[in-house]
């Protein structure tokens, strides 16, 4: 039937090879059918090709042979499609079909090409299956995700994002991503973060101000990395993006709390020291005092003694100054209105400048304070009057401390030195010779309203850590030979921070 070079090609072929005549039935079938279908050729030749077919196909199989032969319709013949086949044990497969007619052949004569198609259907359907799944995360993701093409506009993005961006999908599909930062100085930091992901082949996160498409203000955290296309061109961005609104406006009113706290805790502080700043306070107003009624006896004098009334005139200036600079301590160190900022400051100059308050309080207590700056320190990075409000406290917490355990008023002592560490971190220790810390307090002595004193609120350390952690410094305890208790803050050089 076959030329020994066509069956040579039939038995290497991979694809099954079936020959059959105008009625049907199987004239040749190659090793690669067999294989497919689980039969031996002899058990195929001289059977009708249905026998490989499920119902229907199998019953309306010989129906449409005759129906070719009678129209010459073409049918699948010299088109393919794809079918299911059917093994010797009764399985079913996919596979894909294509027929031709013998040229001349007559009768008529068909070759059948079979392929086994179940691998590509596996693969396609493992394929879908997690593409269903990556969709379903997207979907499922309470993030924005989008896709952005090399002029940043908006290609894809999940139902979540639209939600969150307050807009349908095809009203923002197609917009610029940039549309959604709040002003042009967003805009620039928009396109410097798409353009180092790009670059650096890295992704890249910021957060922005920003505005959702009902102009309604967000704060969203953004997240892009690049795509290529094949050749290494630009081929867009993949970008997530985290509203973070709420968050945003609890740390707002969070630290609009704990400054109205510190406030309120430094208005306190200053009404316990009213009896000793009144006490500083008294000395150049005495002066003055004093000055001013020589002058009027300088005046009512037959002869005025200018020489000593000028003297006079002139102390009265000085002292006035220096009960103006007492007065202007307390405004800055009661004052919360400004906001914060974090600049380059001495150490050793903010101690100096609390020294006569320090000094005062240290009467009303009659206790002896020593202040001792470490020489050469680098500036740190902070908010003086903050410091300030740290320092009082650790302060006149060792003050109150030595009163209350019984201390007799000639040995009380209390120490502050500033210092520089092995580190490089510039150090403030405060340091007493009183009883020391009790042990059941070690663990809590940073925690709100936890304290010793017996009318204290347990509030000036804990707001002391906090605010060393919003300098990005340190607060603790260690141990104070042979007694006596000592606090230290520790806070990183101006140099070291930038």
């Amino acid at each position: 039937m076959f030329s020994q070079e066509t069956q040579a090609l039939m038995e290497a072929a991979v694809d099954a090879i079936i020959a059959i005549d105008h009625r049907g039935q199987m004239a040749a079938v190659n090793r690669a059918a067999q294989h497919m279908f689980g039969y031996r050729d002899f058990e195929l030749v001289g059977r009708n090709v249905s026998m490989l077919m499920p119902e229907p196909d199998r019953s309306a199989h010989n129906g449409h042979l005759r129906h070719h032969l009678d129209t010459g319709e073409q049918g699948i013949i010299g088109i393919g499609r794809e079918i299911m086949a059917q093994r010797k044990d009764g399985s079913l497969f996919p596979a894909r079909l294509s027929v031709g007619r013998v040229p001349d052949s007559s009768p008529p004569r068909f070759v059948g090409l079979l392929r086994d198609v179940t691998a590509e259907h596996e693969a396609t359907a493992a394929l879908k299956l997690e593409r269903d799944r990556a969709n379903a995360y997207l979907e499922l993701n309470d993030a924005i995700l989008m896709r952005l093409d090399a002029e940043r506009c908006i290609r894809e993005i999940n139902a979540r994002g639209s939600d969150l961006l307050g807009a349908p999908a095809e009203v923002i599909l197609g917009r610029n991503w940039l549309d959604l930062t709040r002003d042009e100085n967003e805009r620039e930091r928009g396109r410097l973060m798409l353009a180092s992901a790009l670059a650096n082949h890295a992704s890249r996160e910021r957060e922005f101000e920003a505005v959702d498409f009902a102009g309604a203000p967000r704060r969203i955290h953004w997240r892009c990395i690049a795509l290529r296309a094949p050749d290494g061109a630009p081929g867009g961005w993949l970008v997530s993006g985290a509203d973070v609104t709420d968050r945003a406006r609890r740390e707002e009113s969070a630290a609009l709390a704990q400054d109205r706290l510190t406030r309120v805790a430094r208005l306190a502080s200053m009404g316990e020291m009213a009896t000793g700043v009144a006490h500083e306070l008294n000395q150049p107003l005495t002066a003055i005092t004093t000055y001013a009624r020589a002058c009027e006896r300088y005046l009512a004098m037959p002869e005025p003694d200018f020489a000593e009334l000028k003297e006079a005139v002139r102390e009265i200036g000085a002292e006035g100054l220096r009960a103006g600079r007492i007065i202007d301590r307390l405004r800055q160190l009661v004052r919360g209105d400004e906001p914060s900022e974090l600049v380059p400051i001495d150490l050793t100059a903010v101690v100096e400048d609390l020294r006569p308050l320090l000094a005062a309080d240290a009467r009303v207590f009659d206790t002896r304070l020593e202040i001792h700056a470490g020489p050469d320190l680098p500036r740190v990075q902070g908010d003086a009057v903050q410091l300030q409000q740290v320092i009082l406290n650790l302060v006149r917490n060792a003050f109150e401390a030595l009163e209350g355990a019984g201390a007799s008023p000639g040995q009380r002592v209390v120490r502050l030195t500033t210092s520089r560490t092995a580190g490089g971190e510039v150090e403030l220790e405060v340091r007493d010779n009183g009883p020391g810390f009790p042990a059941e307090m070690s663990g809590r002595l940073f925690h709100p309203f936890a304290t010793t004193k017996k009318s204290g609120t347990g509030l000036g350390l804990a707001m002391s850590r906090t605010i060393l952690q919003s300098h990005r410094g340190t607060i603790g305890i260690r141990e104070a030979a042979p007694n006596g208790a000592c606090v230290y803050i520790r806070l990183h050089s101006a140099e070291e921070r930038a």
